[in-house]
């Protein structure tokens, strides 16, 4: 049985079977994520965790172009370094819970995942991506940096070197080669079978006990990262964002999308 309910627009729930799917709801912008939608999902996030019903949450973007194309730049515009911080702060906050989570949190990519939408997979337990995905962080070539933890979990996922010629040259990630890396929970999947991998995915998740996979989650999250790199990487974003190179970065990029 499937049910589905909206939170503010931005973010639909649809609860299929043991999981929960949390659907980024704002295509037109390619899921850009803005502090409406950190707080959507956030607060669906309490309901999923809460439910005892629930084994499984999905995390997915929709219009089939987009997983998500990171922060909105718009918000981003004007900020001095403490406003910037802030935000900062909350993306982390939210991204650190899914991080933690005590049931299994699953990024499904169809399309692009860039930037704060890349961050986002990375900061789920799994992640699962069409043949036509792509990956990248290429806040540094704006004049930024990554600021919702991606310095240290692209790290984690990729090892440094690999991670640094990703991060510092704006270079995407096709699928197949974050699957070869071992970024993805599975090769990559026709976009046409991606529900029913999804759907299998699930079910072979939820034959483990409850308790058992609780404690696997618990015992991994030894190897996050630290709240102290996450705030050092925030504080270095924040001043990235202010800075006269970092805001120009910015105006280009919305130029540039406000021309396609």
């Amino acid at each position: 049985m499937t049910q589905s309910t909206e939170h503010d627009d931005v973010l639909i729930s649809r609860r299929t079977g043991e999981a929960v799917h949390l659907i980024l709801n704002r295509p037109a912008v390619l899921n850009a994520l803005n502090t409406e939608l950190l707080d959507a999902l956030d607060n669906q996030l309490d309901s999923a965790l809460a439910d005892a019903t629930v084994r499984v949450i999905i995390i997915q973007g929709a219009g089939g172009r987009a997983f998500s194309a990171g922060a909105d730049l718009k918000e981003l515009t004007g900020l001095d370094s403490e406003a910037a911080l802030q935000l900062l702060n909350r993306g982390q906050e939210v991204f650190r819970r899914i991080e933690l989570a005590p049931k299994p949190i699953v990024a499904v990519v169809d399309g692009f995942a860039i930037g704060g939408g890349f961050e986002l997979a990375l900061a789920c337990h799994l992640l699962i991506a069409t043949e036509r995905s792509a990956f990248g962080l290429p806040e540094a070539t704006l004049g930024l940096i990554p600021g919702y933890g991606g310095t240290q979990r692209l790290t984690d996922a990729l090892g440094r070197r690999l991670a640094l010629r990703l991060m510092l040259t704006g270079t995407r990630l096709s699928a197949e080669s974050a699957a070869q890396a071992g970024m993805l929970a599975c090769p990559a999947v026709a976009p046409d079978s991606l529900a029913a991998v999804v759907d299998e995915f699930v079910e072979q998740l939820c034959r483990a006990a409850p308790a058992a996979t609780r404690a696997v989650l618990t015992a991994t999250s030894a190897g996050v990262p630290s709240t102290l790199a996450l705030g050092q990487e925030a504080a270095l974003a924040a001043i990235a964002i202010s800075s006269d190179n970092g805001q120009g970065g910015i105006a280009a990029m919305l130029a540039k999308m406000a021309d396609r």
